[in-house]
């Protein structure tokens, strides 16, 4: 019997231990599944975060182009604007001329971009003029600002073979007689552009 119990004492004692690492295996079993649950938590979390990012980079960029879309189609409807603009000032020029009505130079070159801020007289160093004489279409021709009108009517007489001793402005009305032909075009204040009647 006492042989038997001494037998029995080892297979007690691994019975034992196997029992304990059972418990121990399954503790850890335990741990490993929680730090496997919380790792795939945490990626779950991180993946959504990447996502909602991705999602406002997206809108961000949406949101940007729309801009641009807005942006470029009000340059877009401003340069349809200005050359509508453009093109009746002309037609209206052509029909004034045809008409043998004044019309001002700055009603015929019309800006084909949008206006921006006049450079002072000063800084121009040519004077548009359109000359319009008795018969004829008129004469646009660009002369430099200190051009006298002396000069002026000499060119007009080469190109038309009209010797002219007046020139009027139309707005403000002023007169120029052969006293004044000394006068450069700046001095008459005819910078950057001026219709002439010639007489």
């Amino acid at each position: 019997m006492l042989v038997l119990a001494v037998k029995l004492i080892p297979e007690y004692r691994l019975a034992e231990k196997r029992a304990t690492q059972a418990i121990v295996d399954q503790k850890a079993q335990r741990a490993n599944e929680a730090i496997r649950r919380k790792n795939d938590t945490e990626t779950d979390r991180i993946k959504e975060e990447l996502r909602k990012r991705e999602q406002l980079k997206e809108a961000e960029k949406r949101r940007r182009e729309k801009q641009e879309d807005a942006i470029a189609k009000e340059k877009i409807r401003a340069q349809i604007k200005a050359d509508q603009e453009a093109r009746r000032l002309k037609a209206e020029a052509e029909k004034a001329a045809r008409e043998g009505r004044s019309i001002e130079a700055a009603a015929v070159v019309a800006p084909t971009a949008p206006v921006s801020k006049p450079k002072p007289a000063s800084s121009y160093t040519e004077a548009r003029l359109q000359l319009r004489l008795p018969s004829g279409a008129p004469l646009v021709k660009s002369f430099p600002v200190e051009t006298t009108l002396f000069e002026v009517a000499s060119a007009i007489e080469e190109e038309r073979g009209m010797r002219p001793s007046t020139f009027t402005t139309t707005f403000p009305k002023k007169t120029y007689d052969s006293s004044d032909f000394g006068m450069t075009l700046k001095e008459a204040k005819l910078v950057p552009s001026a219709v002439l009647i010639v007489v």
